[in-house]
């Protein structure tokens, strides 16, 4: 009898460790831990001067703040680990223009500098943000502070002229080190008893744990921080006939946010019955590029929490890395053929990511081939064609073209975004095409007839 392998065995710890019985034991651990430390509503924030979402965020917690029991505490951090963010000036040029859009999603100032922030300045709010921390004043000045920095005005210095350089710099370091010690990597985060929020992004699920503990100052609290999510394809007005431009989707098979993202990008397609495209490109990994063990523990526990909030299953996983990437790349001109590679790529996301299915074996592959209603014994034949690593990196140069290098990736005429989360940000595009009653392609390639439409 053969012995369990690794990969047999890692499908089912990844379902263990992300099953809800886990995540409450967790909780009720880190709960006893702070309630003894007499630290129950103590949330922890850690705040990057050189990040524009830390802006956004310290805007955002005074209301988080005025409807929940809470004690926010704040660290100043300052390095962004290389390893971390392998595309260190894009994401900056990104970050800027999706922290405006976001603030300006929720009625906040945003980041808009004329010109981007000196390295003098920046360094300069990093001491005064330090000197805050200890102030019952700190979110209204630390906000001011970061304000100065993102909108190019004159911030005074006589926030820090009470602390020494090497007292700044010792906070610094222990702020860094608390920061590694918890177990994440950037500013911009919310930590609670053990769990991490990225931003205004998540603090939607910082709110509904509030909530659960009884820690909303109204009983009928509902959480605030949604309208990235809560509402996409809700008032869609569907187009008597599709709509010319296309839904691109820059996809990786591996990519748990992948997964969650065509999810969604299906919905909305068939919402407004516009035609979706999907363009793989190879995963980071096999890019050459590095995803540490800190950043892959996050956007693990991350997508369990918003494929649960998203009513999509996620947990049991069988990585695809190498093997089954390779394979299912391999048939996905077959499955266009047939026009069914939106059912293809659905199958062989949820096979991986909720059903522990192994792609790299035939019998795995066979299940998603056939679930997708194509042939196994075409498929098999076709799986040794290395065609498919031309139009991926064809794919790649694109998304690289549009500013972005991670995926999920979405195109919508001149739009383009990244991330699951920002689909709110085509649909706005796609009011705007309606409203204004424009239907003109934004492909005009022979190419665009065959793309599927979801609501087929």
């Amino acid at each position: 009898m053969r012995l369990p392998e690794k990969a047999d065995i890692m499908p089912w710890m990844a379902r263990t460790i992300s099953s809800p019985a886990t995540r409450r034991c967790r909780q009720a651990i880190h709960r006893l831990r702070a309630t003894r430390k007499g630290e129950g509503n103590v949330v922890d924030v850690f705040i990057n001067p050189r990040d524009p979402f830390s802006f956004v965020l310290l805007q955002a917690l005074p209301e988080l703040a005025y409807r929940y029991d809470v004690q926010l505490r704040f660290f100043t951090v300052w390095h962004q680990p290389r390893e971390m963010f392998p595309e260190p000036a894009m994401w900056t040029d990104w970050a800027i223009t999706d922290a405006a859009r976001l603030a300006r999603l929720y009625g906040l100032t945003p980041p808009e500098s004329p010109d981007l922030p000196t390295e003098n300045a920046l360094s300069h709010c990093r001491d005064q943000l330090l000197a805050l921390e200890s102030s019952d004043s700190y979110l209204a000045r630390a906000t001011e502070a970061m304000r100065a920095v993102w909108q190019g005005e004159i911030t005074p210095d006589d926030d820090i002229t009470a602390t020494s350089n090497t007292e700044l710099t010792e906070r610094l370091r222990a702020n860094e080190q608390r920061l590694v010690d918890l177990g994440h990597y950037q500013g911009s985060m919310v930590h609670f008893r053990g769990e991490w929020f990225w931003g205004v992004d998540r603090l939607d699920h910082l709110e509904r744990l509030l909530i659960r503990e009884g820690r909303a100052h109204q009983p009928d609290q509902t959480p605030a921080w949604d309208r990235t999510w809560a509402t996409l394809g809700q008032d869609a007005q569907p187009l008597e006939s599709p709509d010319q431009a296309l839904l691109e989707v820059f996809f990786s098979i591996r990519s748990p946010y992948s997964y969650l993202g065509l999810e969604r990008a299906v919905l909305l397609a068939r919402a407004w019955n516009i035609p979706l495209r999907l363009r793989p490109v190879l995963p980071m990994l096999m890019r050459g590029q590095s995803v540490p063990d800190a950043k892959k523990w996050y956007i693990f526990q991350d997508t369990k929490r918003e494929a649960t909030k998203l009513g999509i299953p996620y947990g049991f996983v069988a990585d695809p890395l190498g093997p089954g990437v390779e394979r299912c790349y391999a048939l996905f001109e077959y499955a266009r053929s047939c026009r069914r590679e939106i059912d293809y790529m659905r199958a062989y996301a949820r096979a991986v990511n909720a059903e522990g299915i192994r792609s790299e074996t035939d019998s795995g592959l066979r299940t998603i081939v056939e679930r997708a209603g194509l042939d196994w014994s075409k498929a098999r034949a076709l799986l040794e064609d290395q065609g498919w690593r031309e139009w991926a990196e064809e794919n790649r140069k694109a998304m690289y073209d549009l500013g972005l290098w991670g995926v999920p990736s979405f195109r919508y005429g001149d739009t383009g975004c990244w991330g699951q989360d920002r689909l709110w940000l085509i649909e706005d595009e796609i009011k705007k095409r309606v409203e204004t009653g424009s239907t003109q392609a934004v492909e005009t390639t022979d190419d665009a007839e065959r793309h599927t439409d979801p609501a087929q």
